[in-house]
């Protein structure tokens, strides 16, 4: 997905329907964007794969090696984060950003960059999304080896920054994305992610059978 409002947004609506009250959920839903702030390279938190010379998230890699769904809520938000970017990839980012010759390319990621920061109110506002950073006890989250949790504290900054200052551009226009657009790939992911998380239940409920 485009943004961690984008992402905080998908792990809300997914957190009222399946009735999750868990803080580590909304913190596992942006958790693989924490590489930015261990400076490290995105594939090893987002378990990328090249695809025809293209990076995708392999969520389903996740799955198998984690069970997010019998691990910690931690781990399940975790992996819907890594199926909404899945889908962001394929439908906006590859097709709109990624596949353009330079410098277009360039110009086309600054501008999403910027429609990321109008976003981010427009998005809180219509979901009615509010942000609290949560105390974080290594023994609750569980074990992801591709990320570190020390640095779990600096990324729920940069969501409350995010709050802090989401009227600064919330009026302005949209340069890139569509309003309707984000919105329905939003609904869209929720939707993904919840039929994902039927079908491993249903697996699993076949094999313990």
């Amino acid at each position: 997905m485009g943004s961690r409002m984008m992402h905080y947004a998908i792990t809300v609506l997914l957190q009222r329907e399946l009735g999750i009250e868990n803080e580590l959920f909304q913190l596992g839903g942006i958790a693989p964007d924490v590489h930015k702030n261990m400076n490290v390279p995105k594939p090893l938190s987002h378990f990328l794969v090249k695809e025809e010379g293209r990076s995708y998230p392999d969520y389903a890699a996740f799955q198998a090696k984690y069970k997010p769904d019998e691990s910690t809520p931690f781990h399940l938000g975790y992996y819907f984060h890594l199926v909404s970017d899945d889908l962001w990839v394929r439908r906006i980012y590859h097709p709109r950003i990624g596949l353009l010759p330079q410098p277009a390319k360039k110009e086309a990621q600054q501008q999403s960059y910027r429609d990321f920061w109008r976003l981010n109110g427009k998005l809180a506002d219509h979901y009615g999304l509010q942000w609290r950073s949560s105390a974080i006890d290594p023994a609750l989250i569980g074990t992801i080896e591709e990320i570190d949790p020390l640095f779990l504290p600096a990324l729920q900054e940069d969501m409350s920054q995010d709050f802090a200052r989401m009227e600064e551009a919330k009026q302005e226009e949209l340069e890139l994305l569509g309003l309707a657009e984000v919105h329905d790939l939003l609904v869209e992911s929720v939707q993904l992610c919840l039929e994902l998380y039927s079908k491993i239940r249903l697996a699993e409920g076949a094999g313990q059978g």
